[in-house]
């Protein structure tokens, strides 16, 4: 559980929201409603108040924000809530799989055909290849909004074939801990070992950096993605899935 708490932690600070709300051991966070991750009830730690008038709280607050509640149930949870969510009509959506890989010294190389995009600019390049290449993720004004807040040393990385673009991911590091986001390769080049290179180049900055340990996110339904992360090294540390209030929309990724 310490090790799930010390991921939990920092994925949270990696992915940071607009807007964050403490409330007996719960953090409620608000962003828009960019990603589920970034707008969702994480616990962490177990609060003292009644379950039911923790959840009502939670419906309150979101209800304000005009956004539906979500909860992000994760082993750090108290285990009656996601039974007492069910009974309320949440919906259990989006099971997912996060995972860890010890980083060895010297295992990984960062790839000639990679770029960092470094500088005041480096960002907004970023953001603008992954909506090319991601079309489906949308509000990029919010996604920029929230890499901006990010307190740990950000990674923001482009492999190119040539002078195109065909694969692009962040790699957020914190203290001893890396975590990857945002991976993705263009729909017309995938299975061609794109998101390999960059996977290992991403932990291979993580190591420069003086990360021990990597960390990721990846859902359950995502068959192709949780081959390449083990084929480079990860394995799974524990699950987590969201329990959305009826009438919410599941189409935003984690």
């Amino acid at each position: 559980m310490n090790l799930v708490r010390r991921i939990e932690e920092a994925s949270l600070n990696a992915w940071p929201p607009l807007n964050a709300l403490f409330y007996d051991g719960w953090v409620l966070r608000f962003a828009n409603g960019y990603t589920k991750r970034a707008n969702s009830v994480n616990a962490l730690c177990r609060g003292d108040l009644p379950l039911v008038s923790r959840i009502a709280y939670c419906e309150r607050q979101f209800q304000r924000q005009r956004l539906q509640p979500v909860f992000r149930l994760t082993p750090l949870i108290e285990p009656d809530l996601d039974g007492q969510l069910a009974a309320r009509g949440y919906r259990q959506i989006d099971i997912t799989s996060v995972q860890g890989c010890a980083l060895d010294p010297g295992q990984y190389k960062i790839s000639t055909a990679v770029e960092i995009l470094a500088g005041p600019d480096g960002l907004t390049t970023w953001l603008g290849i992954f909506h090319h290449l991601n079309p489906a993720r949308r509000d990029t004004a919010t996604h920029e909004a929230i890499l901006q807040r990010v307190v740990g040393r950000i990674c923001p990385m482009v492999l190119r074939d040539g002078e195109a673009a065909v694969a692009c991911g962040l790699g957020i590091a914190q203290d001893d801990y890396l975590g990857l986001f945002d991976i993705v390769s263009a729909e017309s080049r995938r299975r061609q070992g794109f998101g390999r290179e960059l996977t290992r180049s991403l932990l291979a900055w993580g190591q420069n950096q003086g990360a021990a340990y990597a960390y990721l996110q990846v859902m359950l339904s995502n068959v192709p993605a949780l081959k390449l992360y083990e084929q480079v090294g990860f394995s799974e540390l524990y699950r987590y899935w969201y329990r959305v209030a009826p009438q919410a929309s599941e189409t935003d990724e984690i």
